[in-house]
């Protein structure tokens, strides 16, 4: 299994939420973050000097968190890449990892069965 973690322009969220739906995603977490690194680019109009503050008070990056299996990777990773690429700085960034164990709590489902919704028992 993997996580994925983007961060991408809250403008992009919408559009890459549809594609990575469409992708199969499992599901995505849409968090909204204030970063400081990692995909930000300082507007050359800001001074230096100003305070984090400041400078950092009008940017809008969102980060999601998507956990899927290992044959999922690619087509998530071209969805989110495919949406959110305009070709100028401040696109943002991708990071990916490996999940060890997935464990969905309420039933104690493990591994990437867990990432799968549980379907209704007949009663």
């Amino acid at each position: 299994m993997k996580e994925i973690k983007a961060y991408v322009r809250r403008e992009e969220v919408d559009e890459v939420i549809e594609h990575l739906q469409a992708a199969g995603a499992p599901g995505v977490s849409v968090i909204e973050i204030h970063p400081v690194g990692y995909g930000y680019e300082p507007s050359g109009f800001e001074p230096y000097a100003a305070r984090p503050v400041q400078r950092y008070r009008y940017l809008h990056i969102v980060k999601l968190e998507i956990i899927c299996a290992d044959h999922q990777l690619g087509r998530l990773l071209d969805a989110i890449q495919t949406s959110c690429r305009t070709g100028a700085p401040g696109d943002g960034m991708i990071f990916v990892s490996e999940i060890a164990e997935a464990i969905r709590i309420r039933d104690g489902v493990r591994g990437q069965e867990a990432l799968q919704p549980r379907t209704p028992t007949a009663a």
